[in-house]
């Protein structure tokens, strides 16, 4: 029953992720080693983007997988649009590889940048932006590093 219950949760895992495609990507440099990570949607048309409307705030989350996982998440208050930078911004990374890996990396002190090129709602919808943060490790605040990065994904709307 010990060895039944890891294979089975291992099947379980590893079918979904080969029912997915990649609409995007988001690549950075931390402490100089180069990561990329892919954003996915399954067959069924759900992504690793969120957009929801509370009130008169937008937010707009993204998560993506590759060379570990990051996450970015984007505020503005009323309508997005690429011309106006978002009113609030968070990164966090976790690297699997590299001198920084095995650690949460986050933006917490100093608020990250962002220049967005393009951001339309349109059909599926698309991002492309650049940013630019300080991430602390999670665990050991005082221990940051600097991260730029690029991101380039549909924003998933529709299979």
């Amino acid at each position: 029953m010990k060895v039944l219950v890891p294979l089975v949760l291992a099947l379980g895992i590893a079918t979904p992720a080969g029912a997915m495609d990649a609409i995007g990507e988001i690549r950075a440099t931390l402490d100089g080693e180069e990561l990329t990570w892919q954003v996915l949607r399954q067959d069924d048309g759900s992504a690793m983007v969120q957009i929801t409307d509370i009130g008169p705030l937008t937010m707009i989350d993204l998560h993506a997988l590759g060379d570990g996982s990051i996450s970015i998440g984007l505020i503005f208050h009323g309508k997005p649009s690429g011309d106006t930078p978002p009113a609030g911004l968070t990164i966090d990374m976790r690297p699997d590889r590299g001198a920084l890996a095995d650690a949460v990396w986050e933006s917490e002190e100093e608020l990250p940048q962002m220049s967005i090129d393009l951001l339309d709602f349109e059909d599926e919808g698309r991002i492309q932006a650049s940013f630019a943060a300080t991430l602390c490790r999670r665990d050991a605040p005082d221990d940051c590093h600097d991260v730029e990065g690029r991101i380039d994904t549909s924003l998933g709307a529709g299979p």
